[in-house]
Protein backbone atom coordinates (compact mmCIF):
# COMPACT_ATOMS: atom_id res chain seq x y z
CA UNK A 1 0.00 0.00 0.00
CA UNK A 2 2.87 2.32 0.83
CA UNK A 3 4.40 1.63 -2.59
CA UNK A 4 1.08 2.39 -4.29
CA UNK A 5 0.85 5.72 -2.43
CA UNK A 6 4.40 6.64 -3.48
CA UNK A 7 3.69 5.78 -7.12
CA UNK A 8 0.44 7.72 -7.00
CA UNK A 9 2.19 10.79 -5.55
CA UNK A 10 4.88 10.52 -8.28
CA UNK A 11 2.23 10.30 -11.02
CA UNK A 12 0.30 13.27 -9.61
CA UNK A 13 3.47 15.36 -9.21
CA UNK A 14 4.58 14.47 -12.76
CA UNK A 15 1.18 15.42 -14.15
CA UNK A 16 1.19 18.74 -12.29
CA UNK A 17 4.76 19.42 -13.44
CA UNK A 18 3.92 18.57 -17.04
CA UNK A 19 0.79 20.72 -17.00
CA UNK A 20 2.56 23.75 -15.49
CA UNK A 21 5.50 23.33 -17.87
CA UNK A 22 3.15 23.11 -20.84
CA UNK A 23 1.28 26.20 -19.68
CA UNK A 24 4.58 28.09 -19.22
CA UNK A 25 5.70 27.07 -22.73
CA UNK A 26 2.39 28.25 -24.21
CA UNK A 27 2.71 31.57 -22.39
CA UNK A 28 6.30 32.06 -23.61
CA UNK A 29 5.29 31.29 -27.20
CA UNK A 30 2.32 33.67 -26.98
CA UNK A 31 4.59 36.43 -25.62
CA UNK A 32 7.15 35.81 -28.39
CA UNK A 33 4.48 36.03 -31.10
CA UNK A 34 3.05 39.22 -29.58
CA UNK A 35 6.57 40.68 -29.44
CA UNK A 36 7.06 39.87 -33.15
CA UNK A 37 3.79 41.65 -33.94
CA UNK A 38 4.96 44.68 -31.94
CA UNK A 39 8.13 44.80 -34.07
CA UNK A 40 6.03 44.94 -37.25
CA UNK A 41 3.64 47.54 -35.81
CA UNK A 42 6.63 49.68 -34.89
CA UNK A 43 8.08 49.22 -38.40
CA UNK A 44 4.88 50.46 -40.04
CA UNK A 45 4.51 53.39 -37.62
CA UNK A 46 8.09 54.53 -36.97
CA UNK A 47 9.65 53.71 -40.35
CA UNK A 48 7.02 53.83 -43.10
CA UNK A 49 4.60 56.35 -41.55
CA UNK A 50 7.25 58.56 -39.94
CA UNK A 51 7.50 61.92 -41.73
CA UNK A 52 10.99 62.52 -40.30
CA UNK A 53 13.25 60.58 -42.67
CA UNK A 54 16.32 60.77 -40.39
CA UNK A 55 14.36 59.33 -37.49
CA UNK A 56 12.87 56.63 -39.76
CA UNK A 57 16.38 55.61 -40.90
CA UNK A 58 17.56 55.24 -37.29
CA UNK A 59 14.58 53.03 -36.47
CA UNK A 60 15.17 51.01 -39.66
CA UNK A 61 18.72 50.31 -38.42
CA UNK A 62 17.22 48.94 -35.19
CA UNK A 63 14.43 46.87 -36.76
CA UNK A 64 15.96 45.30 -39.91
CA UNK A 65 18.84 42.86 -40.31
CA UNK A 66 21.79 44.10 -42.38
CA UNK A 67 21.07 41.40 -44.99
CA UNK A 68 17.33 42.15 -45.18
CA UNK A 69 15.61 40.82 -48.35
CA UNK A 70 12.49 42.36 -49.89
CA UNK A 71 10.46 40.36 -52.40
CA UNK A 72 7.97 42.52 -54.29
CA UNK A 73 6.62 43.07 -57.81
CA UNK A 74 10.00 44.36 -59.03
CA UNK A 75 11.87 41.25 -57.90
CA UNK A 76 14.20 40.76 -54.95
CA UNK A 77 16.28 43.51 -53.36
CA UNK A 78 18.94 42.61 -50.85
CA UNK A 79 20.57 44.60 -48.09
CA UNK A 80 19.44 47.15 -45.54
CA UNK A 81 21.07 50.10 -47.30
CA UNK A 82 19.08 49.44 -50.49
CA UNK A 83 15.90 49.11 -48.43
CA UNK A 84 16.62 52.37 -46.58
CA UNK A 85 17.07 54.11 -49.94
CA UNK A 86 13.62 52.82 -50.93
CA UNK A 87 12.14 54.16 -47.70
CA UNK A 88 13.75 57.58 -48.23
CA UNK A 89 12.68 57.66 -51.91
CA UNK A 90 9.11 56.81 -50.89
CA UNK A 91 9.14 59.67 -48.38
CA UNK A 92 10.31 62.11 -51.11
CA UNK A 93 7.61 60.91 -53.51
CA UNK A 94 4.80 60.89 -50.91
CA UNK A 95 5.73 63.04 -47.89
CA UNK A 96 2.42 62.22 -46.18
CA UNK A 97 2.77 58.43 -46.62
CA UNK A 98 0.99 56.40 -43.95
CA UNK A 99 0.47 52.68 -43.35
CA UNK A 100 -2.42 51.69 -41.09
CA UNK A 101 -2.57 48.16 -39.68
CA UNK A 102 -5.89 46.47 -40.42
CA UNK A 103 -5.09 42.87 -39.37
CA UNK A 104 -2.05 41.04 -38.06
CA UNK A 105 -1.36 37.36 -37.42
CA UNK A 106 1.83 35.71 -36.16
CA UNK A 107 2.92 32.07 -36.41
CA UNK A 108 6.39 30.66 -35.88
CA UNK A 109 8.96 33.18 -37.14
CA UNK A 110 6.50 34.91 -39.53
CA UNK A 111 4.07 37.79 -39.17
CA UNK A 112 1.36 38.49 -41.76
CA UNK A 113 -0.03 42.00 -41.84
CA UNK A 114 -2.83 43.53 -43.89
CA UNK A 115 -2.53 47.30 -44.06
CA UNK A 116 -3.99 50.34 -45.77
CA UNK A 117 -1.38 52.52 -47.45
CA UNK A 118 -2.17 56.16 -48.20
CA UNK A 119 -0.27 59.13 -49.55
CA UNK A 120 -0.12 61.97 -52.05
CA UNK A 121 2.27 61.55 -54.98
CA UNK A 122 4.12 64.89 -54.98
CA UNK A 123 7.19 63.85 -56.99
CA UNK A 124 7.96 61.71 -60.01
CA UNK A 125 8.36 57.99 -59.44
CA UNK A 126 11.67 57.03 -61.09
CA UNK A 127 11.72 54.54 -63.95
CA UNK A 128 12.34 50.90 -63.13
CA UNK A 129 14.16 49.45 -66.15
CA UNK A 130 12.19 46.61 -67.67
CA UNK A 131 9.11 47.32 -65.54
CA UNK A 132 7.94 50.89 -65.59
CA UNK A 133 8.72 54.27 -67.18
CA UNK A 134 9.06 57.44 -65.12
CA UNK A 135 5.66 58.12 -63.57
CA UNK A 136 5.08 61.88 -63.34
CA UNK A 137 3.87 63.48 -60.12
CA UNK A 138 0.07 63.64 -60.06
CA UNK A 139 -0.44 65.39 -56.70
CA UNK A 140 -3.33 62.97 -56.18
CA UNK A 141 -4.12 61.23 -52.92
CA UNK A 142 -4.19 57.45 -53.21
CA UNK A 143 -5.14 54.65 -50.86
CA UNK A 144 -4.69 50.95 -51.45
CA UNK A 145 -4.45 47.71 -49.50
CA UNK A 146 -1.22 45.82 -48.95
CA UNK A 147 -0.51 42.37 -47.62
CA UNK A 148 2.92 41.48 -46.33
CA UNK A 149 4.47 38.41 -44.77
CA UNK A 150 7.60 39.18 -42.75
CA UNK A 151 10.17 36.82 -41.25
CA UNK A 152 11.69 37.72 -37.88
CA UNK A 153 15.19 36.60 -36.85
CA UNK A 154 16.66 37.59 -33.47
CA UNK A 155 14.06 40.34 -32.96
CA UNK A 156 14.73 41.91 -36.37
CA UNK A 157 12.94 41.84 -39.70
CA UNK A 158 15.03 39.65 -42.02
CA UNK A 159 12.74 39.14 -45.00
CA UNK A 160 9.51 40.50 -46.45
CA UNK A 161 7.13 39.33 -49.17
CA UNK A 162 4.97 42.30 -50.18
CA UNK A 163 1.77 42.22 -52.22
CA UNK A 164 0.19 45.59 -52.99
CA UNK A 165 -2.71 46.70 -55.17
CA UNK A 166 -0.41 48.70 -57.47
CA UNK A 167 -3.00 48.58 -60.27
CA UNK A 168 -5.59 50.28 -58.04
CA UNK A 169 -3.03 52.84 -56.86
CA UNK A 170 -2.07 53.67 -60.47
CA UNK A 171 -5.74 54.02 -61.48
CA UNK A 172 -6.36 56.41 -58.55
CA UNK A 173 -3.26 58.42 -59.43
CA UNK A 174 -4.52 58.79 -62.99
CA UNK A 175 -1.57 56.89 -64.42
CA UNK A 176 -3.81 54.18 -65.89
CA UNK A 177 -7.27 54.70 -67.39
CA UNK A 178 -8.86 51.25 -67.48
CA UNK A 179 -11.86 52.57 -69.43
CA UNK A 180 -9.72 53.73 -72.35
CA UNK A 181 -7.06 51.05 -72.68
CA UNK A 182 -6.43 49.31 -75.95
CA UNK A 183 -5.08 45.83 -76.34
CA UNK A 184 -3.94 43.82 -79.31
CA UNK A 185 -6.44 41.16 -80.39
CA UNK A 186 -5.56 37.62 -79.28
CA UNK A 187 -4.98 36.68 -82.93
CA UNK A 188 -1.95 39.02 -83.00
CA UNK A 189 -0.25 36.94 -80.31
CA UNK A 190 -0.40 33.69 -82.28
Amino acid sequence: MKRFGTVLVMIVCSAIGFASGYKTALLREHNRLEHNKQIISRMLKDVWSNRDTNSAMKVADELFTSDFVLHDWTGDSRGLEIHKKGIADNRLISPDWNEEVLDMVAEGDKVAVRSLSTGTQKADIPAIPGYSPVLPATCKFIRFPELAVLRIVDDKVAEQWDFADDWGANVQAGLIDPDHMTFKPVSVCR
